[in-house]
């Protein structure tokens, strides 16, 4: 493996000189690289790349005008791109104990092809020769994904494959799939070419694998996509082609889904299931509810329980999304020896397929309660694997009393299943979701992932500076992406996505609510004034917007600029005077001027409307530290304490008792404060607020002193 890596490393710098056009520096790396290479086609390509340049360089040195040098020199570069790519695989190809070179080894032992392959494919009866298929899936799989550099013919061959109408379709998206796998191993101008084909077949499944596969694979070729014209020729073809451009968005939208699947598995694994469980009566409860229709009184006191209620709706709102709430479940349940096989995690799930109805029972397999439980669209094909490899760990017995007590329940989901009454939005959204989950599964689960470049941890947002942003230039996909961006809080990018469509001169961008998107992102990013100017422009669109104006005296706040905010706000008010927190805003703002009394009378307002409410309570008894009121200070600073107070309620509260004389009060918030907040953040707002300490009557040489005693 350490020959792999050196071997990885030197065809990682060679393609570094290209692409910074120190071809010399990268031929005579290759020709090391090339030590042991004995394929003839290499050592000819070589050669002809290493002639023709020192032919360019012969007539550069001697003037002779080339109007096409430029050119040449391009497809120089090109050619040595691809040829750093074959001399690596012919290197690792002997030896290398990658899972790849293996399956390479063992496809090249074999005499089968595409062609026969698909011969036995169209000629698949699903009764009689099962076995035979799934070796011949298995086969072109390998066949594909391990096929180095593609011919005119290779291609050729797939598309007829995947357009026969005598290939099952689950066996045309496995193909895709191989592809996808095989581009991400080393780039090849002819598979892109060939995704770009497949993505217009009829089959919707065939078309969103093959946007999906583009996806996931070309993000790492941005670099060298500029000396392969022809695919980005292709790509902004499939703009004209009818219905990509949605699709396009809706593996987008799958894709970006994707990002919060870690976070979303984490909190399952620590926060929901725990919570879940805490109840140690629920397994009984929920057995008790599948054997009544009314609800336990038990059951219902604790699911209404608000940690609970809360875990419910946040689980039910993340599903409605289409997030991935599931990873956590099923990631380990991946050890059955179906998954070693890799074509196995891009397969379309099939109650026919040989393990699951060896895992299921013909009996079973053919239920009701299969059916539906393993064609819902909340799954994925990889997840539905699962959970039928898993059943066959519960006895013959028990399987048959699950079908007879709960079959009759779902036979109405299966008659919406079989007479397609899924709109085909929605099932091209299930599609799209299903396949990035499967990806996803894959690049993280695999038993031998980390041979694999993961997609999924580079940013998978297509739509700026990606090969594949022309299919997501569109009015309803750029609105879309930029939506999503702004709700999960992406907002570096949010921006981006706005400044494209202000550009763009999107026809959203005339809305007011445009810029106050584009505002709060700036203001997220802490691009103050940008965000200012953004929300300046919300107000011509709209004016006098409550929102806007609270907004962009949050701005002036933070730029210094407290007597503009006022205004602001002042105008707010006006329109809103009841609203609570725009006094509290006001009162920050009159803190700031120093006008201590006037932001008391805000606050005070505001405690008296709304009893019980921290927030105010804090408000109050900092201003009231600042005004020299300490006990105002200390009376609320007891009420935060007794309440749920921070690392920061504890340090101004010591404060206002240090102020107030008691020190060893003070000593001991400050400890407690140091203890929730860390030592070095401790010190750093302690040190920020002597100032304060200062001007309210402490003796400098005391601070020393009292933090001594901390």
């Amino acid at each position: 493996m350490v020959v792999d890596e050196d071997l990885k490393k030197r065809a990682g710098r060679i393609k570094e000189s290209l692409l910074q056009d120190r071809l010399r520096e990268a031929l005579e790396l290759i020709k090391t690289q090339m030590a042991d290479v004995t394929d003839w086609s290499i050592l000819s390509r070589f050669e002809d790349i290493e002639s023709s340049y020192s032919f360019m360089l012969q007539y550069f040195s001697q003037g002779s005008p080339d109007e096409h040098r430029t050119e040449v020199y391009r497809q120089l570069i090109r050619r040595a791109l691809i040829l750093n790519d074959d001399v690596l695989q012919a290197r690792l190809q002997p030896e290398s104990m990658l899972l790849y070179y293996q399956h390479l080894r063992s496809r090249l032992s074999r005499t089968e092809n595409i062609e026969g392959i698909r011969l036995a494919l169209e000629s698949f009866v699903e009764i009689d020769d099962s076995a035979a298929h799934e070796r011949n899936l298995e086969l072109l799989f390998d066949l594909i994904w391990t096929n180095g550099q593609w011919s005119s013919g290779d291609s050729a061959s797939l598309l007829e494959l995947i357009d026969s109408p005598l290939v099952i379709e689950d066996d045309s998206v496995l193909v895709i799939s191989a592809v996808t796998l095989s581009l991400m191993e080393r780039f090849d101008p002819l598979k892109c070419l060939f995704l770009c084909q497949a993505a217009e077949n009829l089959s919707m499944a065939v078309s969103i694998r093959a946007l999906t596969g583009l996806a996931v694979a070309l993000g790492s070729y941005n670099d060298i996509m500029p000396y392969f014209p022809e695919v980005s020729s292709r790509i902004a073809l499939l703009q004209d082609a009818p219905g990509i451009m949605e699709r396009m968005l809706k593996v987008q939208m799958a894709l970006l889904l994707c990002r919060e699947t870690k976070e979303i598995d984490r909190r399952m694994r620590e926060e929901f299931i725990p919570t879940m469980l805490r109840n140690p009566k629920l397994g009984d409860l929920m057995r008790e509810e599948l054997e009544r229709d009314d609800v336990s009184p038990d059951w219902k006191e604790w699911i209404e329980k608000p940690e609970v209620k809360d875990k419910l709706m946040q689980m039910t709102e993340l599903q409605m999304e289409g997030a991935d709430v599931y990873m956590s479940t099923f990631s380990h349940l991946k050890n059955h020896p179906f998954f070693r096989q890799i074509h196995n995690w891009f397969r379309v799930f099939s109650l026919d397929q040989p393990d699951v109805v060896r895992s299921l029972g013909e009996t079973f397999s053919k239920s009701t309660i299969a059916k539906s439980m393993l064609s819902n669209g909340m799954f994925c094909n990889s997840d539905k694997y699962s959970f039928a490899l898993t059943f066959s760990q519960i006895p013959q017995e028990q399987r048959d009393m699950i079908t007879g007590q709960v079959d009759g329940e779902f036979q109405e989901d299966v008659q919406e299943l079989k007479s397609g009454n899924l709109p085909a939005d929605v099932k091209e959204n299930y599609t799209a979701r299903q396949y990035t989950q499967d990806l996803y599964r894959f690049f993280n689960l695999f038993s031998r992932r980390h041979e694999f470049r993961n997609p999924f941890d580079s940013n998978l947002n297509l739509l700026i500076d990606n090969p594949l942003s022309p299919l997501l230039q569109s009015e309803d996909s750029e609105r879309a992406i930029a939506a999503w961006l702004l709700g999960k809080g992406y907002y570096d990018e949010a921006v981006s996505a706005y400044r494209l469509m202000e550009s763009a001169a999107h026809p959203y961008s005339t809305d007011y609510r445009f810029y106050q998107q584009m505002g709060y992102a700036l203001q997220r990013t802490q691009s103050y004034k940008e965000a200012l100017e953004a929300y300046r422009r919300s107000d011509i669109l709209q004016s006098d917007n409550n929102w806007t104006l609270r907004h962009s005296a949050q701005c002036l706040r933070i730029l210094g600029q407290p007597l503009e905010a006022l205004d602001l706000l002042l105008q707010a008010e006006r329109n809103s005077a009841d609203n609570l927190s725009l006094q509290i805003q006001i009162g920050d703002c009159l803190v700031d001027l120093k006008r201590y009394d006037e932001a008391l009378t805000r606050f005070f307002k505001v405690d008296y409307l709304k009893p019980d409410y921290p927030k105010v309570w804090r408000a109050i008894a900092w201003c009231a530290f600042l005004a020299g009121r300490m006990d105002k200070a200390v009376e609320y600073y007891e009420k935060l304490l007794n309440a749920k107070p921070t690392g920061n309620d504890f340090l101004n509260a010591g404060h206002a008792y240090f102020v107030d004389g008691n020190i060893q009060h003070a000593v001991s918030l400050y400890r407690q404060s140091r203890k929730m907040m860390g030592e070095e953040l401790f010190d750093k707002e302690f040190q920020k607020d002597q100032p304060l300490l200062i001007e309210r009557g402490i003796s400098e040489m005391d601070i020393p002193l009292l933090l001594d005693l901390i």
